[in-house]
Parts: C-alpha cells; structure tokens; sequence
C-alpha cells in the first residue's frame, strides 16, 4: 500500500477546499445570474484553469477520487426524493416521461457531436477480422 505524505494530505485538502470555494463563488453568482450554482462554479472553475494552462496534480486526483465514488452523490437526491412520494406518484407519468425524453435527447446530441467531431466511422471490425 503507497505511502502517503504530509504533503499529499494538505495539497488534497486544499484541492477539495478549492472544489467547494468554486461551489460557493457560483452559488453567489447564481443570484445574478439565472443559472444553477455548480454550473456556474465549473464555469469558474474551467476559466480559471484555462487561465492557469493546466491542472495542478491534487485537483486532478481529487477530481478522480470524486468521479470514481459519484454514485454516492446521488445517495441525498435519493433520500430526500422520499419525502416527496406522494407528489411523485401523482405525476409518475410525467416524471418518467421527462426521464425518457431528457435521456433520448442527451443521447441524441451525444452521438450527433461525436460524429461530427470525430468523424464517422463505417468500418466495424469483428472478431472475424482480427484473426
């Protein structure tokens, strides 16, 4: 198991604190402006690091440790969503058809950009192939 410095710990903890600094500077811009805190405080945050020209190594492996463990960030949304069954359940189908349509679009545009930017491929290879 690697050992971890002194160091390593403060520059992480400084890493996370700057996370949540960028946080809290789009929450005081979201009254402002008509869009949501963390959009904004990623906005922030993406100036500023294309300002600096790179990604100092603790934010990279904090954002990292941060992405690997996203499922638990759903874990509050999903507590509190019980507090609101009674409405959820009265607008099931509409909730489950925002859903729907939201993840066809989102897929929609996905595929459409990469496409565009990366080009079409109409070669596929198969396991044939490789031999």
């Amino acid at each position: 198991m690697p050992r971890i410095s002194k160091s390593d710990v403060v520059n992480s903890t400084l890493a996370f604190i700057t996370l949540i600094l960028f946080w809290f500077l789009g929450f005081w811009l979201s009254h402002y402006i008509a869009l949501p805190a963390a959009l904004l405080g990623l906005l922030l945050l993406f100036m500023g690091l294309l300002c600096l020209g790179r990604v100092p190594k603790p934010l990279e492996y904090v954002s990292q440790f941060c992405l690997r463990h996203l499922s638990l960030f759903f874990i509050p949304p999903l507590v509190a969503a019980w507090f609101y069954a009674e409405q959820l359940g009265n607008n099931l189908w509409l909730f489950l058809f925002a859903i729907m349509f939201s993840t066809f679009i989102s897929l929609y545009l996905t595929s459409w950009l990469g496409q565009r930017f990366f080009g079409h491929s109409n070669q596929s290879v198969s396991q044939d192939d490789e031999s």
